[in-house]
């Protein structure tokens, strides 16, 4: 369980967020909101994880001025109740609570998710990408299924489909090898433009560079391809790089 605290140094205030768990050691953290976050073994006096903060407050100082220097306009999530999170397209609330299972399920408008402990920021974000790689493992693969069987006068190779995480663009194709690689934070984006990413990933099969025929190619597959591009670049391209 987590409880917020105060430790009076001089004439500062360290506020800091204490979580007992089963751990060995101490260990501290802080959020992008520059809250201070210690985890201890659960028989850990007060006085010492307050005497842990008071010996590594020159560091909590600094990493709370690099966190404000370094700020962009990316949202840097905490998973907690309220946060706002893509997918397919939509705008979902994310709620957030402790329970004995870890699990995570959508319905309406919210993502719901039980973790064990809330203040586990690492935790969380595991479970959630880990949620967001299950539905991409299996929408893609059915947008992929799907596109390869309409234009399957055209792809009628044994194409693969692989789906990671840490892919710096949208999708890459090996062409040798018959293998479309997809960014699984894809799965943020609407339908069409997932298709519109494996449209592109499939006419590199027919030509390898971004040349006249490439995209005349691609035009026929998808006439709104510029559109598509465009939305990607405008609304998702920072979730390329994001948290990977």
């Amino acid at each position: 369980m987590s409880e917020r605290r105060t430790l009076q140094l001089g004439q500062e205030n360290i506020q800091y967020i204490l979580t007992r768990k089963k751990m060995r050691n101490m260990r501290m953290r802080i959020t992008s909101k520059c809250e201070v976050t210690v985890s201890c073994p659960f028989h850990t006096p007060i006085a010492d994880v307050e005497k842990f903060i008071e010996k590594n407050l020159d560091w909590i100082k600094k990493s709370q001025q690099s966190i404000l220097q370094n700020a962009t306009s990316l949202e840097r999530y905490e998973y907690m109740t309220g946060e706002k999170f893509l997918y397919l397209g939509k705008e979902y609330t994310l709620m957030v609570k402790e329970g004995a299972e870890r699990k995570v399920q959508s319905a309406g408008d919210y993502i719901f998710m039980t973790v064990y402990d809330l203040w586990d920021f690492e935790d969380k974000r595991a479970l959630l990408d880990k949620w967001y790689k299950s539905q991409a493992n299996k929408i893609f693969a059915d947008r992929f299924s799907y596109l390869k069987f309409l234009h399957k006068d055209k792809f009628a190779g044994n194409y693969q489909l692989k789906i990671k995480k840490g892919v710096s663009t949208w999708g890459t194709c090996a062409v040798s090898k018959g293998v479309v690689t997809l960014n699984f934070r894809l799965i943020y984006a609407p339908i069409e433009l997932i298709d519109s990413v494996i449209l592109h990933e499939f006419c590199h099969f027919y030509h390898i560079h971004h040349d006249k025929d490439f995209y005349g190619l691609l035009s026929t597959l998808d006439p709104l391809y510029k559109e598509h591009s465009k939305a990607l670049d405008r609304k998702y391209i920072d979730y390329t790089h994001y948290n990977d």
